[in-house]
């Protein structure tokens, strides 16, 4: 076991190195990163599949967008280049600096994108990173970050190794820490913000705090949309890596004049999907532990059963599995259920059925979250109501809830997160502006 306070203090003194490289410098350095971690890519979705539990091809996925990040990173970059800005006399310079010491607080349900996000675009922005990994896949984790790693200044990237999870918190107040990024539920960001304001109470140096929350995403279907495409994006786009991702559809909300067409093929869609052995290429869906995320599906399984929802697909537990469950919530009694209101994290998914586009629209946001949303069909003036008032920070149209695209950045607002759908790398620096007097 490490000591959490020498890991922030070894990143500290990696910065000068990584301050001093220019922008192109760094992009330099992620894209021998991005080569490095290609490179590794089979050993990481192993290290996943056999870790995690990420059945075999959602792994290749992770480093797939992984990959594609750092081949987005140039472009995102040009955000923080230093230019002219207007000025009344004289020149004005915007030039983007480091905060320092970014402390990432990473999950289990991603252990090879979120590092590499964090990572990644802290190092471009000119920072140093300390990174706690999940305890259910460091070792998946810790290879990403390290094929990352290697081609940056020694210690610029710092795992922390500290597998109880109250020592490692208490670096989110540390001094030498001045920036967070905590990928976790919405319950553990709280907690995390109560422990920076007890920090602060006690004279911590102010820093941001840039928390990506849980999601309670909607995949709305409208009139006119191509059933066979919406089922095939709800199979995927609901129940992926078990149904736990934050950014998975989570609510299905269905005009009830396209039902009678899409239920059966989204019945076959889900029940279609193969559970089973993480190893196996044929497995879409691994088993859910058992632990606090199988409890609470049973429970919200439960709890709809009673109110008179009509599974659709699936038959909840089997043995020791989960299968992709999809109920069809009865109106208004969904609106107390927690399959409605609460983010489910496994393979359990609601539907329910709404009148027209603007009844899509109210039932798409309520909810507290605001991660993300995904329209299919509809005329053009019903589908742009819609859209504009959809609040979630990303939306995708026509297109399944889990599109993959380094430009299409994820983030959320409300009880999803504080910025939107901003880059990390422009979230991870701090403007400047420098005026100089005219002749």
């Amino acid at each position: 076991m490490g000591d959490p306070a020498e890991a922030v203090r070894r990143a500290a003194a990696a910065g000068p190195a990584v301050t001093a490289l220019s922008l192109d410098a760094r992009l330099a350095c992620a894209a021998r990163s991005r080569a490095l971690l290609a490179e590794a890519a089979p050993a990481v979705v192993d290290l996943a599949v056999a870790e995690a539990g990420t059945p075999r091809r959602f792994a290749r996925r992770e480093v797939a967008s992984a990959l594609g990040l750092l081949d987005a990173l140039p472009a995102l970059a040009e955000a923080i280049r230093p230019r002219a800005v207007p000025a009344a006399s004289g020149t004005t310079t915007l030039e983007w600096m480091p905060y320092g010491v970014v402390f990432g607080w990473h999950a289990a349900n991603s252990p090879v994108w979120v590092p590499a996000l964090v990572a990644s675009s802290a190092l471009v922005g000119g920072n140093t990173v300390v990174a706690r990994p999940s305890r259910r896949c460091r070792r998946t984790t810790e290879a990403v970050l390290g094929a990352l790693a290697a081609a940056w200044p020694r210690d610029a990237v710092v795992v922390l190794d500290e597998p109880d999870p109250v020592r490692g918190e208490a670096l989110i107040g540390h001094p030498g820490v001045h920036a967070v990024v905590a990928h976790a539920s919405t319950a553990t960001c709280r907690r995390h913000m109560a422990r920076l304001a007890e920090a602060y109470a006690h004279g911590a140096p102010l820093r941001p705090y840039i928390p990506e929350a849980s999601g309670n995403d909607a995949m709305i279907v409208l009139p006119g949309a191509d059933p066979a495409r919406v089922a095939q994006a709800a199979a995927l786009g609901g129940y992926a890596n078990a149904g736990q991702l934050c950014m998975s559809a989570k609510r299905m909300i269905v005009d009830r004049r396209v039902w009678p067409a899409l239920r059966p093929l989204l019945a076959g869609a889900v029940g279609g999907l193969v559970v089973g052995d993480p190893g196996d290429e044929r497995t879409d869906v691994g088993p859910l532990p058992e632990g606090p995320a199988r409890a609470q599906a049973r429970a919200a399984l439960a709890e709809a059963r009673a109110a008179g929802a009509e599974i659709v697909a699936g038959e909840g537990e089997r043995g020791d599995l989960f299968t992709p469950t999809l109920v069809l919530l009865p109106r208004p009694a969904h609106a107390r259920l927690a399959l409605w209101r609460e983010e489910v994290f496994a393979p359990l998914r609601g539907v329910v059925l709404a009148d027209g586009a603007d009844d899509a629209l109210a039932l798409a946001n309520d909810t507290p979250y605001g991660l993300g949303a995904s329209v299919f069909g509809g005329d053009e003036d019903a589908r742009a109501r819609l859209v504009a008032g959809l609040r979630a920070a990303r939306v995708t149209v026509d297109e399944g809830p889990l599109y993959q695209d380094a430009h299409l950045v994820v983030g959320g607002v409300g009880d999803s997160g504080l910025m939107g759908a901003r880059p990390k790398i422009e979230q991870l620096v701090w403007a400047r502006r420098t005026h100089r007097a005219g002749p």
